[in-house]
């Protein structure tokens, strides 16, 4: 009997500290400016992730033979500078974050440098032309350069774009009765 009692008791204290049904809580909206903030700031974590040491694997030494190789032969470098992405990287209709995404530059792809902006709060911007894809500004900090820049003229960018209309809406007022 005492024992079916403190069964009991330890059944009833046990539904009690559940608390009963759980709260509902609203999800929260996102607005599409929150979400490709945190996807840029989650792809930025990646590109600066320390990737692990590999294990170095013991060589044996084996004998060789020494065989006599050719001087290399001087390459001349490109006159026409070029930009190679680092990783997949927007292009934009001007030199700065605030311009529409156009198009991308893909990890690997390259494309011909026809002009350059210095802006002075995120740096060097080049205006790139390709046979694929559209023509467009690129932020020089998502590519590496080849060739001589010292060639490329300097461009004036196009107009900021003017913001749009806000995503908020304004209560409108409503009639109130009087008693």
């Amino acid at each position: 009997m005492k024992l079916k009692l403190i069964g009991v008791i330890v059944t009833t204290v046990l539904i009690a500290g559940c608390g009963g049904a759980p709260s509902e809580t609203p999800t929260p909206t996102l607005s599409s400016g929150e979400v490709l903030q945190t996807a840029e700031a989650m792809a930025e974590m990646t590109r600066q992730a320390a990737s692990p040491t590999p294990t170095a694997t013991p060589v044996t030494p084996t004998a060789t033979e020494i065989l006599e190789t050719p001087t290399p032969l001087a390459t001349a470098t490109p006159s026409q500078a070029t930009v190679t992405a680092n990783y997949n990287a927007n292009v934009r209709q001007g030199p700065d974050e605030v311009y529409e995404v156009i198009d991308f530059l893909l990890q690997n792809q390259s494309a011909r440098i026809v002009g350059r902006y210095e802006n002075p709060v995120n740096g060097t911007w080049w205006f790139i032309t390709r046979e694929q894809g559209r023509d467009g500004w690129i932020w020089g900090g998502a590519v590496t350069l080849s060739g001589n820049a010292g060639v490329v003229p300097a461009f004036t960018p196009p107009p900021s774009p003017t913001p749009g209309p806000s995503a908020t809406t304004t209560p409108s007022p409503t009639a109130t009765s009087t008693p």
